[in-house]
């Protein structure tokens, strides 16, 4: 239980840092960890409002936006997506993470027109974006692959340490 803890603490630690350390815009881990959460924890609680509560605990540092609610709700959807998944493989992971950012693509973008942020058209808001949320496409695959790998090898060290005691 200790060594979970411990872990656990790394883990959200290392989550509240990367939105401090000056990644490119939209190259967040965040949506990678809504979607890898049920890989480390059986707690629904923890799966749901552990990412939105590390964006809401950084966000009065990091500054307040007008589309918080929308990316707050966004960043919840993918870990009900998430929890709602009973194949906890890595395509799966995968496809969360890519759906996810899809939800936050259509949404968020909307957002951003209905405020009349930038003073375009929806299509044109739309076009605007997807470098962006190319990027935060990006990031996701990438940090969900780092999560998973890392934990694969993880247990697999694990375990051969145990084999190792026994012999």
């Amino acid at each position: 239980m200790l060594e979970f803890l411990k872990s656990s603490t790394l883990f959200i630690f290392c989550l509240i840092l990367s939105r401090f350390i000056g990644l490119p815009s939209n190259f967040t881990p965040i949506i990678a960890v809504a979607s890898f959460l049920p890989f480390l924890t059986n707690n629904r609680y923890i799966q749901l409002f552990l990412p939105v509560g590390v964006l809401i605990i950084t966000d009065p540092f990091l500054g307040f936006y007008s589309s918080m609610p929308v990316v707050y709700f966004c960043i919840f959807i993918s870990s009900v997506l998430a929890v709602l998944s009973k194949s906890l493989t890595f395509k799966n992971l995968i496809l969360r993470g890519v759906i996810s950012v899809f939800i936050w693509h259509i949404f968020v973008n909307f957002s951003v027109w209905l405020s009349g942020g930038l003073g375009f058209s929806l299509l044109k808001t739309y076009m605007k974006a997807i470098p962006f949320d190319f990027r935060l496409l990006l990031s996701t695959v990438f940090f969900s692959s780092l999560f998973y790998y890392s934990r694969e090898l993880f247990i697999n060290i694990y375990n051969s340490s145990k084999l190792n005691i026994k012999d």
